[in-house]
């Protein structure tokens, strides 16, 4: 399949707002893809061209512009993620996407009668943090963290409160041995997803560490790459 793939830029008052977006040359459904904690680098790059070979129009908004452009930070330097990923709020994710999807209005390959969303470490957080606001058909999450506890230095807040405003489906992917999201965590967060009577499903991949999907970092795991990113089509499908 052909498809297009840029950046493309949003003014706004803090300055410009870029997103990635890679696409069919059809009218496409929309799958917001986001970040991990080191900016819309090649793997996020890659899984929207991944996405978009598949049929959608899959959208990076870059969620660190007002800290500057188009930011990416080495895996090997996970420190000079802090300083930016603390500075992060839910208030300002959330307009950010509200951004995204008025600036995807005028795009006439934008099928906004299907929106998805995709994101992978604080992107997993965004993806769910999304679905309590805005009326996301179905949302997928990857080893999100800060949704059940609050995290020092972060100005991010949990969302456990707001579970219950989800109007779509939900899946979610985490590591059994991934030490910054506990196995507590992952208890809570499916209990009151039920509680709450959230269509759901967790999947946990016991030998997969935080970041397994991406084949870029260390903890890439394969096997639990290739089966998350097939459940991942057959849901979005």
């Amino acid at each position: 399949m052909n498809i297009t793939k840029n950046f493309l830029t949003i003014e706004t008052p803090t300055g410009p707002f870029d997103l990635y977006v890679a696409s069919p040359e059809i009218k496409s459904p929309v799958i917001l893809v986001f970040m991990e904690a080191f900016g819309v680098n090649h793997h996020i790059q890659s899984v929207c061209e991944r996405l978009a070979q598949e049929g959608f129009m899959a959208v990076a908004p870059d969620l660190y512009h007002r800290e500057g452009r188009r930011i990416v930070v080495d895996y090997a330097n996970r420190e000079a993620i802090f300083p930016l990923l603390g500075k992060l709020t839910n208030e300002d994710i959330i307009e950010d996407i509200k951004g995204t999807l008025k600036f995807l209005k005028d795009l006439p390959m934008a099928d906004l009668s299907q929106v998805y969303s995709i994101g992978f470490c604080v992107g997993g957080f965004m993806s769910a943090l999304g679905a309590t606001k805005l009326d996301i058909k179905r949302m997928v999450s990857f080893y999100g963290g800060g949704m059940v506890r609050p995290r020092e230095g972060f100005k991010i807040r949990p969302i456990l409160d707001d579970l219950k405003h989800i109007k779509g489906q939900t899946l979610f992917f985490f590591g059994g041995k991934d030490a910054s999201i506990t196995e507590s965590d992952i208890n809570v967060l499916r209990q009151t997803l039920s509680r709450d009577s959230v269509p759901h499903e967790i999947v946990v991949y016991e030998n997969g560490d935080h970041g397994f999907f991406c084949d870029e970092r260390k903890s890439y795991n394969a096997e639990a790459a290739v089966d998350s990113w097939k459940r991942t089509l057959e849901f979005f499908r």
